[in-house]
């Protein structure tokens, strides 16, 4: 998993880049990558030991283009200052819905971990079980 610094998404009522109107109630995350659209993701909260799943209906925080740190293994441009967009940075990897901050309990922007969930993680017995 990756741990990342997020920020809450707020924008109630406002449009994401995949056309969803935010509401308060949708688990969803936002990524700086257009790939990541519709993706879902398994997300941790290790203050709190909290887990939820969320769709990935927006891009960024800030940057759009981010698809090293989103696909690959370097971290986010944003921890660096870095705005491909030149709008700014808040220094986050992941912006988190209101749904999601209240599913991991989150308090104030803080780090958390992520992954894009995948084929194996779906329930196919009496148990389940899930990679970190």
């Amino acid at each position: 998993m990756k741990q990342v610094f997020a920020t809450r998404e707020g924008c109630l009522g406002q449009k994401t880049a995949s056309g969803y109107i935010i509401e308060e109630n949708m688990p969803f995350v936002a990524l700086p990558a257009r790939r990541a659209l519709h993706k879902w993701v398994l997300l941790h909260n290790p203050q709190n030991e909290k887990w939820c799943c969320a769709q990935c209906l927006d891009v960024g925080p800030w940057n759009e283009h981010d698809d090293e740190y989103v696909f690959g293994n370097t971290r986010p441009l944003a921890e660096q200052g870095i705005s491909i967009s030149q709008k700014g940075t808040n220094s986050a990897g992941i912006d988190l819905s209101e749904k999601v901050w209240k599913l991991l309990g989150m308090k104030d922007n803080g780090l958390i971990n992520w992954r894009f969930l995948e084929a194996s993680d779906l329930w196919t017995g009496d148990t389940v079980e899930h990679k970190t």
